[in-house]
């Protein structure tokens, strides 16, 4: 996948004293932030999470990241404070082949509103103030639709997000706020533990295992989801197996028969639908089949059919029926050609009802656009959305400004937003209206149809009696031989519908069946644990990695080799016990950095083919619990090494400014040292005279 890449942070804050901002370059590699505490440093990392909209990643409160620094006031030279009206935050952003800038303001009107510039940088942006492309936060479909800036987010870093389950039973996205969690570590309880701070509100279940099975691009998930989604299939088959079983004995009860033993309730490997019939009946106690019963009672049939041949046909009878034939045939004929004219007329109707469907779904699409428009604006959006720019809002295609080309561009009045939807909300009332209106049309065409398909039968019947009087008509038999032969052939006919009824019911068995035995033998292909070959091979190297991590950071609570990575949580463990109860404070701040450094570098292995982490690293104040100056200073050249791999980490620290050049010497390391506050006055010509 794509990554995330910070390349610039620009912040712009308009006060009562004139105008306050920072602007601060990052590479890949390892970037500093150096400042005292209170100078804005934790205001700067937070600023980019502000930006991104992924504040949520802080707590279910999902409040505005920044500081008063950024919204109420802050602190000027002389210590006095200056009034802020609005702070505005650029960040310039890549994924490795394009780039954008994003702008979000602190002003609470428009918090929820992200304007993006598409391959402008921060300062022309900053400078020239160009035409922006407007998203919404925080909003239903927000991660879903395309005005919706975490939809673009994603697309833009190529994260394609996985449904995971909830608390509820119901599915959901593993939304951004989630899964920046692997790459944000805050400064006052983010160091509580790995992944100490989850957005919890989310309401995902096992939220922390999800999020690590996303980051190593594991199959276990997707390998779990197709187990059940297979269970699901067999218990839908072993049903349609069932209900089909059911209807045979009833197609057999129906003829006085039974199904055989054979067929059992329940599927299983070794059950076979042969081709033989399955129905049988009891003829003095000995079972025999249908086709035996329908031979047997043909000859019977046939029998009494020559009996009552020999006598002398009646001529005019014959006559009769031939005349009759002959209409009946006719009739018939034209019955035929209606109904082909009313089966063509009932699918013009179906392709009309189909092509008014697709209308409405049209129609909802661009309601749902302009609605997302509406929106946009309400929010305070500036962005120009094209009404008249002969381009659709909606889905960007060229149109005419008016359908009336002779009339003057300022003599046509262009639709505004609202009025649009007005107008595309009475086009769905419109074709709802007729959509009702045709679909009891195809109804009542459905049923015309329906009944002159049982007029030919009728008549094909009546054409198959004429024709066998035709061939058997002679003096009347004796009544109760004809009434026999009635008989007899009403059995035979209900006998034979019973094996027609078997063979389509057979036909459904053979697809539940298949159906479970596909299922079935899908499930035995799947690994048994629920990992695949690939997933063992990342936890291996993972632990590894983390291991060796924890040597080169100075870990001493525990032996090394004592480490476990658990197949549940997919964190580090002793003894199957968290190892935060194992270890000492400084130790765990150890076992962070070495998890979260192993992750980032992960996919830098040669036995890992890919992983999904975004190839960044935010760390607010790292160096927590008076942890070793050594340790730190393996951490940092450990950090700087990532410069190689094109990964990028950024560090807010409040170091002895002296020990931290001292760390740093001879590494390759982007510092940005700050000596006073870091938001600082700007001179509003010289700020537009910079380069971009």
């Amino acid at each position: 996948m794509k990554k995330l890449i910070i390349d610039k942070l620009s912040i712009r804050t308009s006060t009562n004293d004139g105008l306050y901002g920072v602007d601060i370059p990052f590479s890949s590699g390892l970037n500093i932030i150096h400042a005292e505490n209170t100078h804005g440093k934790s205001t700067c990392i937070q600023s980019i999470i502000f930006a991104l909209g992924l504040e949520g990643c802080l707590g279910p409160s999902r409040k505005v990241p920044l500081k008063t620094a950024l919204t109420s006031k802050l602190r000027k030279p002389d210590g006095s404070m200056a009034l802020i009206s609005e702070s505005k935050v650029y960040l310039q952003i890549s994924n490795g082949s394009e780039f954008v800038t994003i702008m979000r303001s602190s002003d609470v009107n428009r918090k929820d509103l992200i304007s993006v510039y598409p391959g402008v940088l921060a300062q022309q942006v900053i400078n020239d103030n160009p035409r922006p492309k407007d998203y919404f936060l925080k909003l239903e479909g927000s991660a879903s639709r395309e005005r919706g800036f975490h939809y673009f987010l994603c697309n833009f870093i190529g994260a394609n997000l996985p449904k995971v389950l909830k608390f509820d039973g119901s599915e959901s996205l593993l939304y951004l706020e989630s899964i920046f969690t692997m790459n944000y570590v805050e400064q006052t309880r983010g160091w509580g533990g790995i992944l100490n701070i989850l957005p919890t509100y989310l309401g995902i279940k096992d939220l922390s295992a999800r999020i690590i099975e996303y980051t190593l691009d594991l199959d276990v998930q997707e390998i779990t989801k197709k187990r059940q989604n297979l269970i699901q299939k067999k218990k839908d088959a072993e049903r349609k197996w069932c209900y089909a079983l059911d209807n045979l004995i009833s197609i057999a009860k129906s003829s006085s028969g039974f199904v055989s033993e054979e067929l059992t309730d329940q599927i299983s490997k070794n059950t076979h639908i042969s081709d033989k019939s399955y129905l049988y009946y009891y003829d003095s106690d000995e079972r025999c089949t249908y086709f035996n019963l329908i031979h047997d009672l043909s000859l019977e049939l046939t029998s009494l059919k020559l009996k009552n041949s020999g006598f002398q046909p009646d001529k005019q009878k014959i006559t009769e029926l031939n005349n009759s034939l002959k209409d009946k045939t006719a009739l018939l004929h034209q019955q035929e050609q209606a109904v082909s004219l009313l089966a063509s007329d009932l699918d013009i109707s179906q392709q009309y009802t189909k092509s008014i469907e697709l209308r409405i779904h049209d129609v909802n699409d661009s309601l749902r656009k302009y609605k997302d428009l509406l929106r946009l604006d309400s929010m305070g959006s500036e962005e120009e959305f094209g009404l008249s720019s002969g381009e659709c809002p909606t889905c960007h295609m060229e149109i005419e400004d008016s359908l009336l080309s002779h009339v003057q561009h300022d003599q046509i009045k262009i639709l505004g937003l609202e009025d649009n939807i007005k107008y595309l909300e009475k086009q769905k009332d419109t074709f709802d209206a007729l959509l009702k209106s045709e679909r009891k049309n195809t109804e009542l065409k459905e049923a015309r149809l329906n009944l002159a398909n049982r007029e030919i039968s009728e008549a094909r019947s009546l054409i198959r009696e004429i024709k066998s009087s035709l061939i058997d008509e002679k003096s009347m038999p004796s009544r109760s031989d004809l009434k026999k032969e009635l008989l007899i052939e009403s059995k035979i006919e209900t006998l034979e519908k019973s094996l027609r009824l078997e063979s389509e019911t057979k036909s459904k068995l053979k697809e539940a069946l298949s159906a479970w035995k596909f299922a079935e033998s899908a499930l035995q292909a799947l690994p048994r644990n629920g990992f695949s070959h690939k997933d063992r091979l990342k936890l291996k190297v993972l632990r590894e990695s983390f291991i060796q991590n924890l040597s080169c950071f100075g870990y001493k609570s525990n032996e090394l080799e004592d480490f476990r990575i658990s197949e549940q949580s997919y964190k580090p463990t002793l003894n199957d016990i968290d190892i935060n109860s194992e270890a000492s404070a400084s130790d765990n701040i150890r076992v962070i950095w070495s998890y979260l450094y192993s992750m980032l570098t992960l996919d830098n292995k040669p036995e890992v083919e890919k992983t999904n982490h975004l190839g960044l690293l935010i760390l607010d104040e790292p160096r927590q619990q008076e942890a070793k100056n050594s340790s730190f200073k393996e951490f940092i050249t450990k950090a700087a090494e990532t410069k190689k791999t094109k990964k990028q980490i950024i560090i807010g620290t409040s170091e002895d400014f002296e020990d931290l050049k001292g760390t740093i010497v001879d590494l390759d390391v982007n510092l940005q040292h700050f000596e006073s506050e870091i938001i600082k006055k700007i001179d509003f010509k010289a700020s537009h005279q910079i380069g971009c």
